[in-house]
């Protein structure tokens, strides 16, 4: 059985299903609700920039560039109406149904390419080990 929720995109840009994270990424003038992880390694897109293109996102972990039209193919069904989006969920496995959280985060992936990135300013501070400081 589908679930459905009403979410309102003008406070919350983010979804937990389980443990899947779902964000909502801007593109072409939509508002898509995209799976928050990179096909290489997992990471989270939500954090990821756009190319000066608007083509492609870079993952925040390793720079690996993935297509928005690949991101895209893990939308959710939504529709939208103004700041209101009615949102179907995918089905729970098992027994019960996974629990669900709709939360606000900063995402990264809906600035412009060339706006400060928290990994630059980590890179700038001398690495990895600086942002542990």
């Amino acid at each position: 059985m589908a679930r459905v929720i009403v979410m309102d995109l003008s406070r919350h840009n983010t979804v937990m299903v389980g443990h899947d994270r779902y964000f909502v990424l801007h593109t072409e003038g939509r508002a898509l609700l995209v799976l928050d992880r990179c096909p290489h390694r997992g990471g989270p897109l939500s954090l990821a920039r756009l190319t000066p293109d608007g083509r492609r996102l870079s993952c925040p972990w390793h720079g690996t560039k993935v297509g928005v039209a690949a991101v895209k193919r893990t939308s959710l069904p939504m529709v939208r109406s103004g700041d209101e989006a009615v949102v179907v969920l995918p089905d729970g496995d098992g027994d019960g149904a996974a629990p669900i959280s709709v939360i606000r985060k900063e995402v990264l992936a809906n600035l412009p390419p060339d706006a400060p990135c928290a990994a630059d300013a980590i890179e700038a501070a001398g690495g990895e080990g600086a942002a542990q400081r």
